[in-house]
């Protein structure tokens, strides 16, 4: 009786979990968004003399709004307890991590000259590193935390 009172305790999406819901749900999707439009912003005006810039955008707008819907969809999972929403979470947290990786190689990819992609790959490689941590960090959370097991247990 007292193991099934201990688990009561950690039911609900509170705590972390609603913290991770939040990120996931609304806070990613909107840097996510945020990201592409200043990203687009500033390079915009080159795009007619560097057409490379444009092709990084694009593709880096298709990945980010991808990831976006994914992020939404997996937190609204999470946050209702639906069915499969822990694995639907894992995934998109995987997802950031291929994302992250492919990112710091995408310039090098759409082309992008090789002395402007030192100043992008920078940067790309830093924030890469920052985003794989957080993801890998939520990750190990949904794999070892009592509340996630006691949640989606029965979800």
């Amino acid at each position: 009786m007292a193991v099934n009172h201990q688990n009561e305790q950690y039911r609900g999406v509170r705590g972390w979990l609603l913290i991770l819901c939040l990120n996931i749900a609304i806070l990613d999707p909107l840097t996510m968004l945020l990201t592409i439009f200043l990203v687009t912003s500033a390079t915009k005006p080159y795009f007619g003399e560097h057409p490379e810039l444009f092709r990084l955008c694009l593709a880096s707008g298709i990945c980010r709004l991808v990831l976006a819907v994914f992020s939404v969809y997996a937190g609204l999972g999470l946050w209702k307890v639906v069915p499969g929403a822990l694995s639907v979470a894992k995934k998109y947290l995987l997802a950031v991590v291929f994302y992250s990786v492919v990112a710091s190689f995408l310039p090098a990819l759409v082309g992008v000259p090789q002395e402007s992609y030192q100043e992008f790959a920078g940067d790309t490689v830093f924030n890469s590193v920052i985003t794989i941590a957080y993801a890998v960090a939520w990750y190990i959370y949904l794999q070892r935390s009592k509340r996630v097991k006691a949640t989606y247990a029965s979800a």
